[in-house]
């Protein structure tokens, strides 16, 4: 192969650079000397800064060594060595036009600073505990929460209605704890008080732990592409300010649940989120009954454009897009059993609770209270959350002689 050189006025650029002067350039390259003289004018080799003129070299010394075929390993050594002064460069260079710190002139400043990267980045993840946490979902879910996994790939609203103790809280937070990794999307946690939506959080920190034996901190989970992992209890004035994915438990026991889910739709209103919606049943007297059952839905329109809606067992068991664009489902004890769960012994739940109580807690059956003392939604009106409300009430007190519960009931009388 013959030989790669350079063209004239790169080389006697680079000369000049050298500290060559124009008479020694134009005579080992035999050029006149007012054409030297004419390319250092026009191109400004003067003001070229010390950092750009071994910038220059250095790109021409690698260009050549790239190009050449057979190249010894005296060859590649140099390749490497350049590279690295070719890095050093941009680092100086970064750091000369402001757009740097002393990290960049000293990677080993770096360590300094490791305090204040952990708090920047509160939950560092490497790339190996990621891909234990992404691949590991999967694991140990049964094939109704698979079912719910698939249907929120292919609908933008899901409503559950099912069973105590089948998993969902525990499955829907991992589902979104590794949306959050794979995506990052914010994932919004939202439950009938705040105590209940920190249970997201304990399942979200143990299957971290579980599986890639990470640490998460922070009430707020910040994940280090950005995405916020934010638990909220049903205190609409605290919700409006987020977006993301909406996760809504056990939304039947919410009171107002009708303006609380205004304000918690509106955190997933962008096309990129979803909603969620599952909880075990209450009264039919409810407002989220009304979400559940269409009726919301019909209230809105003309008599022509009303839907029909066949909110039955039958019809929901493996779940079903319905006229509201709502994807519903409804999974019993005996649902969750088929779907592989076998955490229970049904004829001893049977043997313990009346035929009312089984139903409604493990068979999604809605309490009739028409002949209760007391209406459900009389007693949803004196609910309180007294997790942020009461801030002069601590639960557990410590005394010398050890650790004593105080149960505390407080009656709060609607306006």
């Amino acid at each position: 192969m013959t030989e790669i050189t350079l063209d004239n006025k790169r080389e006697s650029r680079l000369l000049y650079f050298a500290g060559w002067r124009i008479t020694d350039i134009a005579e080992k390259l035999g050029l006149p000397v007012s054409t030297i003289s004419s390319w250092k004018d026009r191109e400004k080799w003067d003001d070229i800064a010390p950092v750009g003129r071994v910038e220059n070299t250095l790109e021409a010394r690698m260009n050549l060594l790239i190009l050449k075929e057979n190249k010894t390993g005296h060859d590649f050594k140099e390749i490497d060595l350049l590279g690295r002064q070719m890095e050093k460069m941009a680092r100086i260079k970064k750091y000369s036009n402001g757009g740097g710190n002393e990290v960049d002139l000293n990677p080993k400043l770096e360590k300094r600073y490791s305090a204040e990267r952990k708090y920047r980045d509160k939950n560092p993840i490497t790339a190996e505990q990621e891909e234990l946490l992404i691949n590991g979902f999967f694991d140990g879910i049964f094939q109704y929460q698979r079912h719910w996994f698939d249907a929120g790939n292919h609908y933008r609203i899901r409503e559950i209605l099912k069973s105590r103790q089948i998993g969902a809280t525990y499955y829907f937070a991992r589902e979104a704890f590794v949306d959050a990794l794979k995506t990052g999307r914010n994932q919004i946690f939202l439950s009938a008080s705040k105590k209940q939506a920190l249970q997201f959080r304990s399942y979200i920190t143990a299957y971290a732990k579980e599986k890639a034996d990470l640490e998460l901190k922070g009430e707020t989970i910040l994940l280090p592409n950005g995405a916020e992992l934010i638990f909220l209890g049903t205190n609409s004035a605290t919700a409006q300010s987020y977006h993301g994915n909406l996760y809504f438990d056990e939304y039947f026991w919410v009171p107002k649940f009708g303006e609380m889910r205004k304000v918690a739709s509106a955190m997933a209103a962008q096309k990129q989120y979803r909603q969620t919606y599952f909880s075990t049943p209450t009264t039919k007297a409810s407002d989220a009954y009304k979400f559940w059952s269409g009726e919301l839905f019909n209230k809105r329109r003309a008599n022509e454009d009303k839907a029909e809606f066949d909110i039955s067992h039958k019809n929901l068991q493996s779940g079903r897009l319905c006229a509201d664009r709502h994807w519903k489902q409804i999974v019993t004890i005996y649902d969750a059993q088929k779907g592989g769960c076998d955490l229970f012994d049904i004829e001893e739940l049977r043997f313990e609770n009346s035929t009312e109580e089984f139903d409604q807690l493990f068979m999604c059956q809605f309490a009739d209270d028409n002949t209760s003392i007391f209406k459900f939604a009389d007693l949803q009106a004196c609910q309180v959350d007294s997790y942020e409300e009461w801030q002069d009430f601590k639960l557990l007190v410590i005394v010398k002689s050890g650790l004593v519960m105080i149960l505390l009931l407080r009656v709060t009388v609607p306006h």
